[in-house]
C-alpha cells in the first residue's frame, strides 16, 4: 500500500465527490488531520462477483495423492482391527 493516496480533511471536505469516485474505482484513500492518519477509505468488495469453480481434478489430487481409494471404509476398518 505504498501507492496509497493521502488527503487532508479539509481537501476531502471540499472535493468529496471526486475522491469518492476514485475510491469507487478501486483506490484506497488515507485521510490525515495535521499529518496524522485518522482514517482509510477503502472500496467495498464486490460480493456479487462470480467465483470460478474449483478444479475437481486438482482437489482430488490434493485429497488423494496416491490415486483413487480402492477399498471401502468398512473393509479398511476390518483390516485395521484384524477382523475377517
Amino acid at each position: 500500500m505504498l501507492d496509497m493516496k493521502t488527503v487532508n480533511v479539509r481537501t476531502l471536505q471540499h472535493h468529496l465527490g471526486r475522491y469518492l469516485q476514485e475510491v469507487e474505482a478501486g483506490e484506497v484513500l488515507e485521510v490525515r488531520k495535521r499529518n496524522k492518519v485518522i482514517a482509510r477509505i477503502v472500496p467495498e468488495p464486490d460480493h456479487n462477483a462470480v467465483m470460478p469453480w474449483p478444479s475437481i481434478e486438482e482437489r482430488l489430487e490434493q485429497v488423494f495423492p496416491d490415486g483413487p481409494v480402492t477399498k471401502s471404509a468398512s473393509a479398511q476398518l476390518y483390516d485395521d482391527r484384524g477382523d475377517s
